[in-house]
């Protein structure tokens, strides 16, 4: 009934789960810091998905430099040739945001929404096959599939179903499938993931060429304004680009589109237009329109100073706190004081600075950095393994900069900012998610229905 190299599949995989399992010494210490990591990092995944890391652990995990299926290949000696070559293929398995297209008598046609690649997936035993059976057409699931032949892939782990979703919890799904599992975006469109990496690049190019550097200090309002100003210059240079007449209205220029009056309402309710002045500013300059605008977080807009820092890779970050920490740094021979040392422990806590902000202190402050987190140590109750130094084991930056900040859970590669773009089909999902939204708070809120079991809305 099934084909037995999917059965065979399915069987070496649970072989693999249950070495990783099982195993002690280096293999649980990295499985356990590799977990503890994903959930710092994403607290809010729920059961399904924290069933799923030990999966993902087998693909992403690195253990003494080695990959667990390398490990578990090293282990087996009696697997054959086919077996090995099926699980080195399975380095390049993946976890993606799915929707089922087609259902097939063994097995599923899948399509990843961050990439709109379909796969044909076939199920490997009777279990996987009676708990996908429940699955119907146009169901959403997050699931990590391997490939088996050069046509099939298979789902060897457990898996999230989402259900039917509409456009705007569609929309609301990929953002946070981008949050849990920046690991994997676009990882089966290595072509878009280019695209997405060249995008960070532009940005801050622009970043530097309006405020003719990579860093900004204001007060948090000054920022927000600033940063109005500077997006409206880059849509106004997208449109110069792009050949758009930004000195036609909205109407006309919804009209050479062949927009209907009923988009054209929900397009203005989309910008913020949703009173008197809609008909007005459907006939302003589209060039002083399109750009929504820019609001920093509350806690940021109070703020006395903010910094603003952009970079090719790592992308933009809003910081609190670093005007006050680059200013303590700043300052020669200083006699750090416990509340110093105490700020310091806590901006490396702080998820918001990144490795590369350290590593910018570090260039620009080599000797106050290191002597301050060598005396933080001395004031802050940290863990033994959060030491930057021991009395027989003098400070020194470049060798264990990297290391502090991993211990304080900071990935020393960047992950795709938010910032970078995204594929037009992502592009029309969240542009008609919005459209969806707006059209939906427009209509006439209707009274509440009575029925036998109360008020039903």
């Amino acid at each position: 009934m099934f084909d037995p190299i999917f059965t065979r599949a399915g069987g070496l995989w649970t072989a693999i789960i249950e070495f990783i399992q099982t195993a002690e010494g280096s293999v649980a210490v990295s499985l356990e810091n590799f977990v503890a990591r994903q959930l710092i990092r994403n607290p809010q995944l729920d059961a399904g998905q924290r069933k799923l890391l030990v999966h993902r652990f087998a693909i992403e995990g690195d253990i003494d430099g080695k990959a667990p299926l390398d490990l578990f290949l090293a282990s087996q000696s009696d697997l054959t040739n086919a077996d090995r070559q099926l699980i080195l293929g399975w380095r390049k398995s993946f976890v993606g945001l799915m929707e089922i297209v087609q259902i097939f008598p063994d097995g599923l046609e899948l399509m990843n929404w961050l990439t709109a690649k379909h796969y044909r997936i076939q199920f490997t035993d009777l279990p996987s096959q009676t708990a996908m059976n429940r699955l119907k057409v146009g169901d959403l699931i997050i699931a990590q599939i391997s490939r088996i032949t050069n046509t099939h892939w298979a789902v060897l782990t457990p898996w999230v179903a989402l259900g039917r979703l509409g456009k705007p919890k569609l929309a609301v799904a990929v953002g946070a499938f981008r949050q849990n599992y920046p690991h994997y975006l676009y990882s089966d469109a290595p072509e878009q993931l280019a695209l997405s990496w060249a995008s960070v690049v532009v940005y801050h190019d622009r970043f530097v060429e309006f405020f003719g550097t990579d860093e900004i200090t204001l007060t948090g309002k000054e920022l927000e304004l600033r940063m109005g100003e500077f997006q409206n210059w880059m849509v106004s240079k997208q449109l110069d680009a792009a050949g758009v007449d930004k000195s036609k209205s909205l109407t006309e220029l919804a009209t050479d589109a062949g927009l209907e009056a009923e988009d054209l309402q929900a397009l203005t309710t989309t910008l913020g237009l949703t009173d008197s002045s809609a008909v007005p500013e459907q006939t302003a300059a589209i060039g002083k329109m399109i750009s929504p605008k820019v609001e920093l977080p509350p806690q940021l807009k109070s703020a006395t100073a903010v910094t603003a820092l952009s970079h090719p890779h790592w992308g933009q970050m809003f910081l609190a706190d670093y005007p006050r920490l680059k200013n303590l740094l700043a300052t020669k021979d200083t006699q750090y004081l416990p509340a110093d040392l105490k700020f310091i422990h806590k901006c490396l806590a702080d998820p918001l600075m990144n490795a590369f902000v350290w590593r910018r202190l570090a260039t620009e402050f080599p000797q106050q950095l290191e002597t301050a987190l060598d005396k933080m140590s001395d004031f802050v109750n940290v863990d033994p393994q959060q030491r930057f130094s021991s009395p027989s084991q003098p400070p020194t930056l470049n060798s264990q900069l990297d290391s502090i900040l991993t211990k304080f859970n900071k990935y020393l590669e960047p992950d795709l900012p938010d910032i970078a773009s995204v594929p037009i089909h992502l592009h029309e999902l969240f542009q008609s998610a919005v459209l969806a939204v707006s059209k939906e708070k427009a209509k006439p809120k209707s009274q509440p229905k009575k029925t036998g079991f109360g008020t039903k809305s």
